[in-house]
Formats: structure tokens, C-alpha cells, sequence
């Protein structure tokens, strides 16, 4: 029984670290990282932004949108799967004697206990990314399809509230990952966000110099 269910638990959390470390596709550690980089940018250049490139603003909302989809697949309430990261910490309670990290000791019941309480602190988000994929992105629900009523306001969400809830996937997961193997994933999180610089930079470059003026 031991060896299954060892066998189970670092099975599923390689495959939260594909998911979240990875980078074909990006993972969620990539995509969050060109996304606060791009509002990073918009912050520091405002609506200057649109005018160095009019696709930065399509190309901002699409990249919410799939770090929104890839959070959600990751955050399922255990009664609709549970291969999702609450339910894996769930298992993870319920057999913690039965699994043994690199040290030998099992994963401690109150540690298992506060990363539960770290994603529920964030029930709001959860919820309101929730409901925008099952109203509006993976199913276009009755309600939305005349456009008039808006699935922002029904499921309000705030930039911050997002990236704070997949710092804490990211952390949760990070913390498994090193007690077991001793190892931490190197992901390229600082390349995607110097490569965003870089491509605003080379853009207000491009658009001055072909376009003189348009930028003032």
C-alpha cells in the first residue's frame, strides 16, 4: 500500500511541475511571468503602450485569459476532479503517513493543513476565474450570448488578486517538489520578463523611427 501510494504522490506532483515549470507549452510559471511583465509595462507607459503597438492590447487580454484557463484547471473542486491541486493536498492529508519525503519524514499534517487555508484564502478569485471559463470561455452560456450582460461584472477580477492566487499554486508546489527530490525546477521566468522589455523596447524603437512624431 505504501509503495502505491508513494508511487501516486510523485506521479502527480511531476505532472503539477509540467505544468506550472514547463516550457513546451510555457507553463504557469512563464505565462505569469509575460503577463506581470506586460502590465508592468502598461503601468510604467500607460495608454503610450497602444500607440507603440496597437496588438499589445489584444496580445494582454489573450494572455489573461490563458493564465485564467490554466489556473482553472489546476484549482478544480475535488468533487469535479481530483487531479486538482486541492485535491491532491487532500490526498496528501489522508495518506501522509504512507508518504515519505527525502528526509524520511512524512509530509507534516499542519503544513498540509496551511497550503489548504492558502488556496481557500483565495476562494473569491478561484470562484470568479471558475465561473468565467464555465460561463463564457469554455461554454458560452445563455446568458452572455446577446452581450447584455457582462461576465466582468458578474465575476469581478482583480489583476493583483490573480497573480497573488498563482504565486501560491506556484509556492505550494515548489515546496512538494524540493522535500522530495532536494531539487528546485529552474524555470525561465526572468528570460520571458526581459524578453517582454526587450520587445516594447525594440517596438517604441521600430514605431519612432518609421512613424516620426506618432509616439508624442
Amino acid at each position: 500500500m505504501k509503495e502505491v501510494v508513494q508511487a501516486q504522490y510523485e506521479q502527480r506532483l511531476s505532472r503539477y511541475a509540467a505544468l506550472i515549470h514547463g516550457n513546451e507549452p510555457p507553463g504557469l510559471v512563464a505565462t505569469l511571468a509575460i503577463y506581470s511583465a506586460l502590465l508592468e509595462q502598461e503601468s510604467i507607459l500607460g495608454e503610450r503602450l497602444w500607440k507603440i503597438e496597437p496588438l499589445l492590447y489584444p496580445l494582454i487580454q489573450s494572455v489573461e485569459i490563458d493564465l485564467h484557463l490554466a489556473t482553472a484547471r489546476l484549482l478544480e473542486r475535488p468533487n469535479r476532479s481530483d487531479r486538482s491541486l486541492i485535491g491532491f493536498l487532500k490526498f496528501c492529508r489522508e495518506n501522509r503517513t504512507l508518504i515519505t519525503w527525502l528526509d524520511g519524514t512524512p509530509p507534516p499534517a499542519d503544513l498540509l493543513q496551511t497550503q489548504i487555508d492558502q488556496l481557500e484564502a483565495h476562494r473569491p478569485t478561484i470562484d470568479a476565474i471558475m465561473g468565467r471559463r464555465d460561463k463564457h470561455f469554455a461554454h458560452l452560456d445563455k446568458k452572455y450570448f446577446d452581450g447584455t450582460a457582462s461576465i466582468h461584472e458578474d465575476f469581478p477580477l482583480s489583476q493583483s488578486d490573480v497573480i497573488a492566487l498563482v504565486n501560491a499554486v506556484i509556492g505550494i508546489v515548489s515546496a512538494h517538489q524540493r522535500r522530495l527530490s532536494g531539487q528546485m525546477n529552474f524555470h525561465l521566468a526572468e528570460f520571458y520578463r526581459v524578453a517582454v522589455d526587450n520587445m516594447v523596447r525594440n517596438l517604441t524603437v521600430g514605431r519612432s523611427t518609421n512613424f516620426p512624431g506618432q509616439l508624442d
